[in-house]
């Protein structure tokens, strides 16, 4: 699944920036299909981190694109808009 390191929210389109591509993708709010909403433990060294993810699943793509806690700097706002926009769209949003 290919992860987010860069997004931004513009009116009517997401730019994503991924883990292991230099160019971003421009992707409309039109082509979500889903979104699911998940919380894991991660297991560093000798403790616990908590980690938020969105997982979104986008019409013509297979592999859904994840967004998480721990590589994007400003999650809260991000979860914030995206679940405006998922409103906005009628997208399903699970979890």
């Amino acid at each position: 699944m290919p992860k987010v390191v860069d997004i931004n929210l513009d009116a009517g389109e997401m730019v994503l920036t991924l883990e292991k591509e230099k160019a971003p993708w421009r992707i409309a709010y039109s082509r979500l299909d889903r979104m699911v909403k998940e919380k894991a433990s991660v297991r560093k060294l000798l403790w616990t981190v908590h980690v938020k993810s969105i997982e979104m699943h986008f019409k013509g793509m297979d592999d859904p694109i994840v967004i998480t806690s721990k590589s994007v700097e400003d999650y809260e706002n991000v979860e914030n808009r995206l679940m405006k926009v998922a409103e906005e769209y009628g997208v399903a949003i699970e979890g």
